[in-house]
């Protein structure tokens, strides 16, 4: 395996996900101050609705999906119930992403699983078949690079890669595929549109295609109703 291919070919929607994998989707009720000049605090609020539910259904066309929050009520009321979906309620003594992300990565361990798909909450442009393009490649690390492709907006990795330590942050591309070199593990980096695009920054929203910025509003409004 050939550290840092890339999957980007015409073709990989094609391919079917190897069995046995579960997304991990770590959820935090409010955020995206950044986008403050963009939209008012409650269209943001909604906002984070309206991502997770698009996020979280384009992982269930395809896998199990557990949703790591501090704030289940927040989340179940967001979410909805689905049979493929489980909460998995963050403790206060273990705050922030990483641990958010591990918390997950444990529970679906201990359901079974065998590959542990992360997925950040707010990609706009995720479908179904970038979640197969994710699934696709045989590595024990695969890493989906952000717009900049410094940050990582997803990552798969091997149940049995024991001791990788996540490093979401600024930088997270590069210290994940450090980690991955400290344990031997071989990587694979998926590059696709879906993937790339997260939603943090008035950059980000400005660099979306205009009608998914008009479906996005569109569904904010929506939620006000």
């Amino acid at each position: 395996m050939t550290p840092d291919a890339v999957t980007d070919r015409p073709g990989t929607e094609a391919l079917r996900p190897r069995a046995g994998a579960v997304a991990v989707v770590p959820l935090r009720a409010g955020g995206k101050t950044r986008l403050a000049g963009v939209l008012g605090a409650a269209e943001r609020e909604r906002l984070v609705t309206v991502l997770a539910r698009h996020v979280v259904t384009a992982l269930l066309a395809e896998v199990p999906v557990l949703v790591v929050t501090g704030d289940p009520g927040f989340a179940a009321r967001a979410l909805g119930p689905d049979p493929r979906l489980r909460l998995v309620p963050q403790p206060a003594d273990r705050p922030g992403l990483n641990a958010a992300v591990a918390l997950g990565r444990e529970a679906a361990v201990a359901a079974g699983a065998g590959r542990v798909l992360v997925a950040h909450a707010d990609l706009p442009l995720l479908t179904p078949a970038d979640v197969r393009a994710l699934l696709a490649p045989a590595a024990p690390v695969v890493l989906a690079p952000d717009r900049a492709g410094e940050g990582t907006n997803a990552l798969v990795l091997d149940a049995g890669a024991r001791g990788f330590a996540f490093r979401f942050g600024p930088g997270s591309r590069a210290a994940h595929a450090a980690e991955a070199a400290r344990l031997g593990l071989g990587v694979q980096l998926v590059r696709r549109p879906g993937t790339a695009a997260d939603l943090d920054t008035p950059e980000d929203w400005a660099a979306l295609p205009g009608d998914v910025r008009d479906r996005l509003r569109s569904a904010v409004v929506s939620l006000r109703r």
